[in-house]
């Protein structure tokens, strides 16, 4: 089992990742429970855009921040999606999407990723 390969490009952090190249199993005897729960849970990834000063990349601090948020929702349900979330550091939504598909997640990741390199 392997993680799902990102195009991060340059000024970009993965700090948490848990997005695997996986599809969800229903649990034995039960109606909505994953078997594999733990690659499908509210927190699967986290991506943070840096900034430069004094040609030093950094982490910006909370209210600086662009933040780029994976989850499963709801956490383990079979019937859930993933959620990805551009948010700033005060976790003010810019954009969203939800999709079962985790390739098209990957698609929107990367995309997003790229036009806020050029902003």
């Amino acid at each position: 089992m392997n993680l799902m390969q990102l195009k991060v490009p340059a000024g970009y952090a993965v700090t948490y990742n848990k997005f695997y190249d996986i599809d969800p199993i229903l649990s034995e005897g039960n109606d909505y429970l994953i078997e594999n729960w733990g690659f499908f849970t509210e927190d699967l990834l986290q991506i943070v855009k840096l900034k430069i000063n004094n040609g030093k990349w950094y982490i910006p601090e909370n209210e600086d921040a662009l933040l780029f948020d994976l989850g499963w929702y709801p956490d383990s349900d079979i019937n859930g999606h993933y959620h990805l979330q551009l948010v700033d550091g005060k976790w003010n939504q810019i954009k969203s999407i939800s999709s079962k598909d985790r390739f098209l997640i990957k698609v929107a990741l990367e995309e997003w990723m790229e036009e806020q390199q050029k902003a």
